[in-house]
């Protein structure tokens, strides 16, 4: 069943290159090369009509020109991707919540400016969808691929384990942290990937997980560097205005894996390996040394190391710790400005397996990155928590929704249940029906455009695995 579906996806991507071929090629008609101001202009119609959106749509006319760049289509008042022209065809994809379906089509002349305006008085009929694709990275039939920047279909990644969005004026970013390699940088609007500083430009160990200041203009990076001891560097910090090229020593201490910044204090909160502790930075004075030092809040676990993860609530009130297959809830005291000790929210502390359930009798598996999500029912409705809380569940291969009161269930993957036995693999299509994850271990949101973007590792020796940046479209 795997190789029928790899079949189906080589066959139905050779189709859309010939397409695409035979639609920017120029052809032997009158309307090869530019568009003709001394000749009228024919709109004749448009083809599917109707669709979700990336529906591949097709605008038949005449003297239409093939310069694709002097060519705008908007389909419900969001502009439409223009591929390509060969002056009697052109070749678009339907842009995300085309909700209206007015097509409306304008062709510039030799200057730039707009000449032809044309509305069709048929709508296209949007079909509003909720699923998961993929963003970009390239792997091979084996399963290879490696750390490779350039352009969706070049770019490469090797181990993607973090993900965070972030919006810089009018650009909208994508950090990467490749698991103890390197920070990557994907350009949603450029739509290319770079490599903004490796683990030894950085001066890394194992580079782990990142996050930002509260006023976002400071990205921390914490480091596996595998010591009990408080003399190597544990947290670094890049600079925006340097874009987050240099990097700098800022906490000395034990094996870090990951840090939380508070939205409104500042307050800088990481973890270490050792006894799963949580420790807030510069939070003691030593008077001897008269520096501020870290301070020890609690410990998860006495005399167990984890690899705990942490996510602040966007409000500040509380923060989520992720690890021994629980989610556990760290409220946030304003007067000492300080993490309490936390208490398991969903999952039960070392008891692993795959179960949609409230509070305890949920079940997960090595759990990892989450983001809180603003929900406009509980808006509407006056909660006093307006946030749900989306996680990666690596080794169920899924992403999980958990509500304010604890209520767990499967948002995304575990799909094509007929394919196979499996529960993983790398398929597109409809959240739970279709899709499916292979370690999803990063995840991010854009807020404007309600979109989820996941990162999925390769397997842990380093052998195969998706190796890619999936998204889902929230429709």
């Amino acid at each position: 069943m795997k190789k029928k579906k790899k079949i189906y996806l080589l066959f139905r991507a050779l189709m859309t290159s010939i397409v695409l071929i035979l639609i920017v090629s120029c052809s032997d008609s009158d309307d090869k090369g530019s568009y003709d101001p001394s000749k009228p202009v024919e709109f004749k119609s448009f083809s599917p009509t109707e669709g979700p959106t990336r529906t591949e749509l097709y605008i038949t006319g005449s003297n239409f020109g093939s310069d694709a760049s002097k060519i705008h289509v908007k389909i419900g008042g969001k502009v439409a991707k223009v591929i390509g022209s060969n002056g009697t065809t052109i070749y678009c994809m339907v842009p995300r919540r085309a909700y209206g379906g007015e097509i409306e089509i304008q062709i510039d002349d030799e200057g730039g400016n707009p000449a032809v305006e044309y509305q069709f008085e048929k709508k296209f009929k949007y079909t509003p969808i909720t699923t998961v694709t993929t963003l970009c990275g390239y792997v091979n039939e084996l399963g290879e691929s490696s750390m490779i920047d350039g352009n969706y279909e070049k770019a490469q990644f090797d181990d993607p384990f973090w993900i965070e969005f972030d919006k810089d004026g009018e650009d909208k970013i994508l950090y990467v942290c490749e698991h103890g390699k390197a920070l990557r940088k994907i350009d949603l609007g450029r739509e290319d990937v770079s490599t903004v500083v490796t683990n030894g430009q950085g001066s890394f160990d194992i580079m782990q997980t990142i996050c930002y200041s509260a006023d976002r203009d400071t990205m921390f990076f914490t480091d596996d560097n595998g010591q009990n001891t408080r003399d190597m560097v544990a947290i670094s910090y890049a600079l925006r205005t340097e874009s987050f090229r240099k990097v700098y020593p800022y906490i000395y201490d034990r094996t870090t894996y990951s840090v939380i910044s508070h939205p409104k204090d500042a307050v800088l909160f990481y973890n270490t390996y050792y006894n799963a502790a949580v420790m807030k930075a510069n939070g003691q004075y030593n008077t001897e040394k008269k520096e501020w030092e870290p301070k020890q809040l609690y410990n998860v676990r006495e005399n167990q190391g984890s690899q705990t993860k942490m996510v602040m609530h966007p409000d500040g009130r509380y923060a989520y710790l992720m690890g021994f297959n629980c989610v556990q809830k760290s409220v946030y005291d304003k007067t000492t400005q300080e993490l309490l000790r936390p208490t398991v929210h969903v999952g039960t502390m070392s008891n692993s397996g795959y179960l949609d359930a409230p509070g305890a009798g949920a079940r997960f598996s090595y759990i990892h990155q989450g983001v809180f999500v603003k929900n406009p029912d509980y808006v509407k409705e006056g909660k006093d928590d307006i946030y749900d809380f989306y996680l990666c569940d690596v080794d169920n291969h899924c992403i999980r929704k958990i509500t304010p009161s604890g209520l767990v269930e499967t948002y995304a993957g575990r799909g094509s249940v007929g394919l196979d036995e499996h529960a993983y693999g790398y398929i597109d299509g409809d959240l739970r029906k279709e899709a499916r994850f292979y370690k999803p271990s990063g995840i991010a949101y854009d807020e404007e455009e309600e979109i989820f973007y996941i990162s999925e590792r390769g397997n842990w020796d380093g052998s195969v695995g998706n190796r890619r940046i999936r998204c889902i479209s929230v429709e």
